[in-house]
C-alpha cells in the first residue's frame, strides 16, 4: 500500500507544471522562466525570450521596435494612460500623472522626493542593483553592469561608444528628444525644453539662473557632491574626487 501511495505522489509531481511550483517565489528569486539566451538572467516574456532579446509584443506602428504599453502601441505612439497635467507629454506613472507631476512612488529616505527604483529607495539611496565590477557603486543597467562598464546599447554611428538615447543613436548623433524652442537642437531636460530654455529646475538662490544640481542649488551655491579629498570643496568628477585630487601631490 505504501509503495502505491508513493507511486501516485510521484506521478502527480511529474504532471505538475513548473509554473505552479514557482508561484510561492518572486521572479527575482527564481520564480519564473528565464530568457533562453545564454548568460541572460532576465524574465522570459514570450517565445522563451526577454524583451531585449525579442520577447513580448512590439508596437504596431511601422518600423517601431518599442514594446506595447496598451492598445497595440508603445507610449510615445499613444499606448499609455492619458495625462492630467495640461500640455504634458510624458507617460503617466500613477494617478494619471508622470513622476515630475506627482505620479509614481517616492523614495522613503528622509526628505527625498525622487522616484523609487527598488526596495522603497531611489538609486542614489540604495535602490536598484549595483554594477558587478569590483569597487563600482553605479547602478547596473543590464548584464549586471553600469553603462561605463559595458551595459546598455551603444550608438550605431561608426566608431561611437556612447549609450543609445533613441533610434539607435546617442544624443550627440541625433538620438533623444530635442528642445521645442525655435531652432534649438539641444537635448530636452524636461517639459520639452533644454535647460537653457527653461527645461530644468533653477538654483533657488535669489537672482541665480544656473541649473540646480541638488537641494535646489547649483554647484557654486552648495549643490552637487563634494570631493572626498582632504579639505577639497570642488564638485566630484568621479569616484568621489575631482580630477586634480587624483594626481600626486606636488613636492
Amino acid at each position: 500500500m505504501l509503495s502505491v501511495a508513493v507511486t501516485v505522489v510521484a506521478h502527480a509531481a511529474r504532471l505538475t507544471p513548473v509554473h505552479v511550483l514557482s508561484k510561492r517565489i518572486c521572479y527575482l528569486h527564481g520564480g519564473s522562466k528565464r530568457c533562453k539566451v545564454k548568460g541572460c538572467e532576465k524574465r522570459a516574456k514570450s517565445k522563451d525570450l526577454c524583451f531585449r532579446h525579442g520577447g513580448g509584443t512590439r508596437c504596431k506602428v511601422k518600423d517601431c521596435e518599442k514594446w506595447i504599453a496598451s492598445k497595440g502601441l508603445c507610449y510615445p505612439h499613444g499606448g499609455s494612460k492619458p495625462f492630467k497635467a495640461d500640455g504634458c507629454e510624458m507617460r503617466a506613472k500613477s494617478n494619471g500623472l508622470y513622476g515630475g507631476h506627482g505620479g509614481g512612488t517616492r523614495c522613503t529616505f528622509d526628505a527625498c522626493v525622487r522616484l523609487v527604483t527598488s526596495k522603497g529607495l531611489y538609486c542614489g539611496h540604495g535602490g536598484g542593483a549595483r554594477c558587478k565590477v569590483k569597487g563600482c557603486e553605479k547602478r547596473a543597467k543590464s548584464n549586471a553592469l553600469c553603462c561605463g562598464h559595458g551595459s546598455g546599447t551603444r550608438c550605431k554611428f561608426d566608431g561611437c561608444k556612447r549609450q543609445v538615447a533613441s533610434k539607435g543613436l546617442c544624443c550627440s548623433h541625433g538620438g533623444g528628444a530635442r528642445c521645442k524652442f525655435d531652432a534649438c537642437v539641444r537635448q530636452v531636460a524636461s517639459t520639452g525644453l533644454c535647460y537653457l530654455h527653461g527645461g530644468s529646475k533653477r538654483c533657488k538662490v535669489k537672482g541665480c539662473e544656473k541649473r540646480a544640481k541638488s537641494n535646489g542649488l547649483y554647484g557654486g551655491h552648495g549643490g552637487g557632491t563634494r570631493c572626498t579629498f582632504d579639505a577639497c570643496v570642488r564638485l566630484v568628477t568621479s569616484k568621489g574626487r575631482v580630477h586634480g585630487s587624483l594626481l600626486p601631490a606636488r613636492r
